[in-house]
This record gives structure tokens, C-alpha cells and sequence, in this order.
């Protein structure tokens, strides 16, 4: 088969209409960032048959899909820019019998497609037969009514041509509405292993090394509904002890459909995979033992999850409460020292000295031996966010996401409501391991301020990560400044990392607006 003469591939009126959204805001993205010409398709394709073979076997389990949202699937997978790829089609035992004859009259067409029908076992059942039929390097899990961007596999085959180390890739993914159009993007961060306790945040597209995916065993049926979620959890595992690699590309490669019997628009239409969820989140704390329950957050939509552990009684903590004046760091640094303490808290002096409760909910996260500092929510006393995760930026302090605005506000990705990664912690109300100071020196007695402590996040997340943690809750009358002097010390030490952005921060999401709305600095 000639592949610079491919007898399926994408024309100019199908790849504009991919750049369409009924959001305003979003369509003005896709047209400056996202769109894909067919010259540029085609350049692609050159440029990928000049490039080490990597063959991703594509894994479709399928049952009573809609022709239309089939075909469409199908087609997104035939008019990949990167040639290398293998389409496996497993029919679970589908009763319309216009979903059987279309595999097979897909598959009899282009030879790259693979195709089994099965009794109806469930989808982690199919998914394992897509398995054993898979025959490429990488495997790439889609969704029967979903659709792969046309140059998804070029993105990730570039990638692993760079990194040839790595294991599993995610992306960035919107949906499709009932038109066909883009809308309701989610922009994620980097590996975030804390925040995945929250819930699957970096689902569609993954791409695993199917050795991998073999050396798990595959999905497992009693997580049904939540296998996916199980298996990259399981993966965590492996990416803790590096003995796995993972990345994730920062582009929209995946598009959710969204129709009245998927997961995308009826949160509630398969109740029993949030019950799974639970259960494979129980298994990994178990796994890695950790004394904690789990439940779904009530606050939120199905799918996000609360972790709690139980209270450490070994473990004694001091809180320290800190005022600024030219010597605070020294000053913080001696009653640190002084302090026989296994766990320190900061508080402001302004602050009025929180719960018990939630103090011990602050300190909960440091059991894992891969945090070493958490930070928590604090509010004003007209209950308005002061800080609900700080992002680091260049040449500027850090970003409040959400600041001003009320606290049970919806916010991307739910980023003020749940457990997640940061790349620093709040010095008005936040926690770390004594023994991770001691590590680091302390904090830089160069500073005058609290912008030593922004230094000793970043010194921090050389060895261990950083948690915020909206279940520990502070009341506070006002917001502490970070001081002008200090900042510029801060930004001339720390240039380089924060050229390079905050890894828990979508680098297409603003760093100006406190909304997380999208970068459009440029767009005209």
C-alpha cells in the first residue's frame, strides 16, 4: 500500500469542520492551536515513514454502538497521519445485528482492521480479547461511539521517538456534542499521583506499553466500570517504584462523545463503575499501606472521590504561628530546630487557629512517603477563596486560582474541591515533614519573607510532592503579601524552572485570569 497515497484520508471540509465549537472561546483556540491543515496531514505522514516502526494497536470493545458513531469511530482511526497502527474490533455479543455486519464489513475492507465477535462478557472481558489480538508496541484504548484526533498517533510516535523510554502517554481531550462539535475541554496537568486519588483526571487518551499492560494482567473484571481507572492506578504503582515511565502531552489527541446513554452526559448511567472506582482505590491504599477509607465527594460530580486516612498516633506535630518582620525566617528556622516535633505547621498570625480536626486533616497527607509538605483551603470570613492552590509563574508572584470568588463556586477540573498536586505550598496554612527540612538545609536565610517558602517548595519537589487539601479548611481576614525584593531573588534563582511552567498547570490555561479560563494571548 502506497502511504503517500492513502485511499483513506481526511479532506480539507472534514478537517476544518474538526476546528467547530459551540463555545466561542474554545473555537477561537482550535483555529489558532489546533488546526490541522491537509498539507500539514500529509507532511506529517512523510515525515512518520521516515521514523523507527512503532506499531499502536488500537483497542475498540464494542457493543450495540450506533452505525454512525461506529463508522465515525473507525474512520478517526483510518485517517491517522501516522501509518503504523492496527485496529482491533471486539464485539461483545451485540444484539443489533447492524453493529456485527459493520465490523465485519470494515474489516473486510481495509486490512489493518481486526475483528471478533464474543459472547457478551463485559467490556473488561473484550478489552483482554483486544489484548491478545493486539500485535503492535504501544496499545491505545477507545471508546466504541469516541474518536481519536486525525494526527493523535503522529503526536505520541514523535514523542516516543524523543523519549523511547517511556511507557504509558496521556493527553489533553474535549467532547462532542450531538452535532458533532468540540466543546468541554479538559486541559490537565502533569503526573499527578496524589490528585488520580481524587478520581481518573487523566483518562482518554492513554497509550500504555502493551508489555505493560501484559505484566498487569490486563482489566480486571470485578472493577468493571472502572477498569480503566484500576489498571493506571495499578500502573502508578510501578511509576512510583520507576520501574515505569509516564508523560503526558499537553494536546487535545481525544474526543468524548456525548449522547443520552454515555458516561460524558448521564453521570448516572453506569452507577455501578463508581462503586468500582472505590474499590480500586481501597485496593491501591491497601496495595501501598495506608490506613484510609474512601469515599465519593458529595460536593461534586460522580467520579471524584474523598481519601481518608486514619489519624497517625505516632506521630506528634507543632503548629507555629509566624508574624512577618525582618528576621521571620530566621526566627522560623530556630523554633523549627527547637521543635521535637515529627510534623511542623505554619500559620499566620492572623489567622484564627483552625480545629483540631482540621489541622489533623492537613497533616494526613504527609503519611505517603512521597509527600513531604500539604497546604490547605483558606477562606475569607464572607466565605470567598483566598487560597485554594497556588501556580507558579515567571516574573510574577503566584497565582491564587479562584481568588475572590466564593468557595462552593464550580472550578475546572474541580481544582479548589479536591485533593491534588501543587508545585508550592501556602505559607498562611501549610505542613511538612521536619525530617524533609532538615533534608533541604532549612529554609534560605537570603530571604526576608515568606518567599523563602516558595524556595523551599521548589527545593521540596526535588525529592518529594506537595498536596493541597480543601478538607483542611482556615478562616482568614486577609491575604499576606509576598514581598517585592524576595520575589526578584526568588525569580532570578528559579528562572529556569519556571520558564519552564508549573507542571501541575495546563500550559494553554491563563496565567493571568484566576479562572483557569484559556490562554488566548495572541488570538486575534
Amino acid at each position: 500500500m502506497n502511504l503517500f497515497n492513502h485511499p483513506i484520508q481526511p479532506n480539507e471540509a472534514e478537517l476544518s469542520a474538526l476546528t467547530q465549537s459551540p463555545w466561542p472561546e474554545y473555537r477561537r483556540w482550535l483555529l489558532s492551536y489546533d488546526r490541522l491543515t491537509l498539507a500539514q496531514w500529509q507532511e506529517q505522514r512523510r515525515a512518520a515513514v521516515t521514523w523507527p516502526k512503532r506499531v499502536f494497536s488500537v483497542l475498540v470493545p464494542v457493543y450495540n454502538t450506533p452505525p454512525a458513531y461506529l463508522t465515525a469511530c473507525i474512520h478517526s482511526v483510518q485517517i491517522q497521519s501516522y501509518p503504523h497502527w492496527q485496529l482491533c474490533l471486539v464485539d461483545d455479543g451485540s444484539t443489533q445485528t447492524e453493529t456485527t455486519q459493520l465490523c465485519q464489513r470494515m474489516a473486510q475492507k481495509d486490512p489493518r482492521i481486526h475483528w471478533l465477535r464474543q459472547q457478551n462478557q463485559g467490556i473488561c472481558a473484550a478489552t483482554n480479547a483486544a489484548l491478545v489480538m493486539a500485535q503492535g508496541d504501544y496499545v491505545a484504548f477507545l471508546d466504541h461511539d469516541d474518536r481519536l484526533a486525525p494526527h493523535a498517533l503522529f503526536a505520541v510516535a514523535r514523542l516516543l521517538c524523543q523519549q523511547p523510554d517511556i511507557d504509558i502517554v496521556y493527553s489533553d481531550r474535549d467532547m462532542l456534542d450531538e452535532h458533532g462539535q468540540r466543546f468541554m475541554h479538559l486541559f490537565k496537568p502533569d503526573w499527578s499521583p496524589e490528585t488520580l486519588l481524587s478520581g481518573n483526571y487523566l483518562f482518554h487518551l492513554l497509550i500504555y506499553r502493551k508489555a505493560l499492560v501484559m505484566a498487569l494482567g490486563g482489566l480486571r473484571a470485578k472493577f468493571e466500570g472502572s477498569q480503566d481507572f484500576d489498571l493506571i492506578l495499578r500502573a502508578s504503582d510501578e511509576i512510583e517504584q520507576e520501574r515505569a515511565k509516564i508523560y503526558h502531552l499537553p494536546q487535545v489527541l481525544y474526543h468524548w462523545r456525548q449522547h443520552p446513554q454515555s458516561v460524558a452526559l448521564n453521570h448516572n448511567a453506569k452507577t455501578y463503575a463508581y462503586a468500582a472506582g472505590i474499590a480500586a482505590l481501597q485496593q491501591t491504599l491497601q496495595r501501598r499501606g495506608l490506613n484510609a477509607t474512601v469515599h465519593e465527594n458529595p460536593a461534586l460530580w460522580r467520579g471524584n472521590y474523598v481519601v481518608e486516612f486514619k489519624t497517625e498516633t505516632d506521630k506528634r506535630h507543632e503548629v507555629i504561628v509566624w508574624q512577618e518582620n525582618l528576621y521571620i525566617i530566621q526566627q522560623l528556622n530556630q523554633k523549627i530546630a527547637a521543635s521535637q516535633a515529627d510534623y511542623i505547621v505554619l500559620l499566620h498570625h492572623a489567622n484564627p487557629l483552625p480545629a483540631q480536626a482540621q489541622i489533623l486533616a492537613l497533616l494526613s497527607w504527609l503519611q505517603g512517603s512521597k509527600v513531604g509538605m500539604t497546604t490547605g483551603k483558606i477562606v475569607d470570613d464572607a466565605g470567598k477563596i483566598i487560597h485554594a492552590g497556588l501556580v507558579q509563574r515567571l516574573q510574577q508572584p503566584p497565582l491564587a486560582i479562584y481568588a475572590d470568588h466564593f468557595e462552593n463556586s464550580p472550578s475546572y477540573l474541580a481544582a479548589t474541591a479536591i485533593v491534588r498536586n501543587v508545585s508550592c505550598a501556602h505559607p498562611a496554612f501549610c505542613a511538612f515533614k521536619k525530617s524533609l527540612w532538615q533534608q533541604l538545609g532549612g529554609f534560605d536565610e537570603a530571604y526576608h519573607s515568606m518567599v523563602a517558602l516558595l524556595d523551599f517548595s521548589l527545593n521540596c519537589l526535588k525529592k518529594q510532592r506537595i498536596v493541597y487539601n480543601p478538607h483542611s479548611r482556615c478562616i482568614a481576614h486577609t491575604d499576606i503579601t509576598w514581598s517585592t525584593g524576595d520575589l526578584a531573588l526568588y525569580q532570578q534563582r528559579w528562572e529556569k524552572r519556571l520558564h519552564a511552567g508549573d507542571p501541575y498547570y495546563n500550559p494553554w490555561l491563563s496565567v493571568t485570569q484566576t479562572d483557569m479560563g484559556l490562554d488566548l494571548n495572541g488570538v486575534k
